[in-house]
């Protein structure tokens, strides 16, 4: 079974050339730890280096920018991303963000083992127990559930990807959509939108998922001498770039492992 990447959630201002330094450097990190995996990009505005394209399979790169995609999910170049892997033979699929990295072997067959030990549909992270919010940016599972979770005729209207994403979820697992938020609500049969992850998904904390943060940190993490070899290399003390945006609502809490499986 051939596992796929899909780097993605980049966006390309003009004046951001340093954008296309700290891409060029996080697809170099996947490639060099998931060498067996079939790697896609997909962005928009300027096009990364010939050197970062030249170490992924396939890549989308509009030469525009997609003011509609940010923040929202990018859920077109998504889609996209979805389609080029599955148009490979790609089976299941690790979607991360372009600018960060993962300084674990093998991340498929890392979350493959996960989901696989657990009997769920596909991991995630930076979830909360509010308003269907389920994170956006970091998530593994089958080509096809992924697909039925981003399905773009169903994300918009919205303000953010991460309702959009909770409610395709849980219409993918059969359940239906309250007019109004309750946490408690019955969302199939008896089953609560807890109910539902629990059931469904398996959940690891960004610090499990060793998930480096260089939208925020980059001028830290490159400024260290040498950077590129020990980013490469994974030797640096990396636990202060953790990523750490969960969704944040009133009355609700970012699910951690520990309420997550706990509550």
């Amino acid at each position: 079974m051939k596992l796929g990447i899909l780097l993605t959630h980049l966006f390309v201002e003009q004046n951001e050339d340093y954008k296309l330094d700290i891409m060029d450097l996080c697809v170099e990190h996947f490639r060099k730890h998931n060498p067996d995996d079939y790697i896609v990009i997909t962005g928009h505005g300027l096009r990364p280096h010939s050197s970062t394209i030249d170490m992924c399979d396939n890549i989308y790169w509009e030469p525009d920018i997609i003011r509609e995609e940010i923040n929202v999910g990018h859920p077109k170049l998504v889609n996209i991303g979805f389609d080029i892997l599955h148009n490979n033979g790609i089976s299941k699929i690790c979607k991360a963000r372009i600018d960060a990295i993962h300084p674990i072997p093998n991340i498929t067959k890392f979350c493959d083992d996960i989901i696989t030990k657990e009997n769920t549909k596909k991991l995630i992270t930076t979830t909360n127990n509010c308003d269907y919010h389920m994170g956006d940016l970091f998530t593994y599972g089958d080509a096809n559930f992924l697909k039925d979770c981003w399905r773009y005729d169903t994300w918009y209207p919205t303000n953010t990807g991460l309702r959009s994403l909770g409610k395709n979820f849980v219409r993918a697992v059969g359940g239906t959509i309250p007019e109004q938020w309750d946490q408690n609500a019955k969302l199939l049969d008896d089953k609560t939108w807890h109910d539902l992850l629990v059931e469904h998904t398996s959940y690891r904390n960004p610090e499990t998922l060793k998930w480096i943060d260089f939208r925020r940190h980059w001028q830290s993490i490159m400024g260290m001498p040498d950077y590129r070899n020990r980013v490469l290399n994974n030797d640096f003390d990396y636990s202060n770039f953790i990523w750490i945006d969960w969704p944040q609502q009133p009355d609700a809490y970012p699910y951690t492992e520990e309420t997550f499986y706990g509550s």
